[in-house]
């Protein structure tokens, strides 16, 4: 590994700390830059094939949780729930930010399919990043147990937390209060006090190292929420997805930038959830029943999510999605197979940088005029050096996901205030601090 994840943390700390003094109140606005998985733990010898592989079984772990997550009939109201399965192993971005006073650094999976922010705080676990103890802090503070807002008090008046995953991995822990510090791209170094976290004492196993879950819901308790904290906006830009050496990836806390079209967002599951009305290729409408995205249960509909990178279609949209490029791409392309994927999975032979150049754009038509257009970076993925493939895939219900793919080179805005999703075509780098 060419950075080692220890020299890694001692950079970011002492780069950190050594530089402008710290705002103590809350911000109005936070932009840090997300982190590529690829940027922190490259591997020079990594293949095109193996992240593709990474990006594949990631998406389809992914899948699986969320629709185990949506569908149990058996999660208790007050779980929370996480939406990222800990054995996934290829998270796509971090968010660095530090705990206490003194500060810790932490390296958490940008999610968001979950409400709570949680770090480790049991020195013994496996594959774990920095740990943080809540005994060397000044500013940490248990959360008193209030039934208004802790359903699962302990008999010293602690408020637990407790995350299943599936395959029985687990996180549990209290709730509490402490001071989180962020590198900011436009003010320096930024202190928000009193953020509520999950202080994790019995963890599963971590993934590449992060240190826990940098959660983006809300839910009923609003209190555990730092998106509520910092009035209810964010968003975030990514390029390239491929591209771990971009350094324009950022998210926005608090004063996002609203642009762009809008859409009716609604919460649900943890979730976020959009109203698809239909897909385009090209100036060709595809034969798809809108009535097939529409939410009419809590187990389907279609939502956006930050931790798959495909994105998932409803099987009878899945097929004429299909349909209409295998017509296009008949007579031009050969296909071939890839063998790490689901049967059916459409690949080619070629690059997408040389071979479906000029290909008609995807447009995601969402209720109210809002727009998501795909080009053939959106739609493809190179997964070896000579075979690409489409990066949608089917789901086995009537649950629909927008993955990370289809949303690079976007500015995604989360207005939860105006139960509002805004979409605003664009290179991160030009978005500014």
């Amino acid at each position: 590994m060419a950075t080692s994840y220890a020299l890694l943390v001692y950079l970011l700390f002492h780069v950190t700390f050594s530089t402008t003094a710290a705002a103590t109140t809350k911000p109005r606005r936070l932009v840090t830059q997300l982190l590529h998985r690829d940027s922190l733990l490259h591997n020079p010898n990594d293949t095109i094939a193996a992240q593709a592989e990474r990006f594949l079984n990631s998406s389809i772990t992914r899948f699986i949780y969320l629709s185990e997550k949506i569908n149990s009939k058996t999660r208790p109201d007050d779980d929370i729930q996480p939406g990222l399965l800990l054995g996934s192993k290829a998270p796509l971005f971090y968010v660095s930010f530090f705990v206490g006073q003194p500060p810790v650094p932490q390296l958490a999976i940008m999610d968001t399919g979950s409400d709570l922010i949680w770090v480790n705080c049991n020195p013994v676990c496996k594959n774990c990043g920095p740990v943080f103890y809540p005994s060397r802090s000044s500013t940490f503070a248990k959360m008193p147990c209030n039934r208004t807002l802790c359903l699962n008090c302990s008999p010293s008046d602690e408020c637990n937390y407790s995350v299943t995953y599936v395959k029985g991995t687990n996180s549990e822990g209290i709730i509490a209060t402490e001071r989180f510090s962020f590198e900011t791209l436009d003010e320096g170094r930024i202190v928000i006090n009193d953020v509520v976290f999950g202080c994790g004492n019995n963890n599963g196993e971590f993934i590449d190292k992060s240190t826990g879950i940098f959660g983006l819901s809300v839910s009923k308790r609003d209190i555990f929420s730092i998106v509520k904290l910092m009035g209810s906006r964010f968003s975030y830009c990514v390029g390239n997805i491929v591209d771990h050496e971009y350094k324009f990836n950022r998210l926005v806390l608090g004063g996002a930038v609203i642009e762009g079209y809008s859409t009716p967002l609604e919460i649900a599951n943890g979730l976020y959830y959009l109203t698809l009305e239909g897909i385009s290729i090209g100036e060709k409408k595809v034969e798809i029943d809108s009535e097939i995205f529409k939410r009419t249960s809590s187990n389907d509909g279609v939502f956006i999510d930050s931790g798959s990178t495909y994105t998932w279609l409803t099987p009878t949209a899945y097929q004429e999605v299909r349909r209409e490029i295998e017509g296009l791409c008949k007579g031009l392309l050969t296909r071939l197979p890839y063998p790490w994927a689901p049967d059916g999975y459409l690949c080619y032979f070629g690059k997408v940088s040389r071979d479906v150049e000029g290909f008609p754009a995807m447009t995601f038509h969402f209720a109210e005029g809002a727009d998501l257009v795909l080009d053939v970076y959106g739609m493809f993925l190179q997964v070896e050096a000579q075979v690409f493939c489409l990066a949608i895939l089917p789901s086995e219900d009537r649950k629909s996901l927008i993955g990370m793919i289809a949303q690079q080179n976007y500015n995604v805005a989360y207005d939860l205030g105006k139960s509002r999703l805004y979409l605003q075509r664009i290179d991160c780098e030009l978005l500014g601090d």
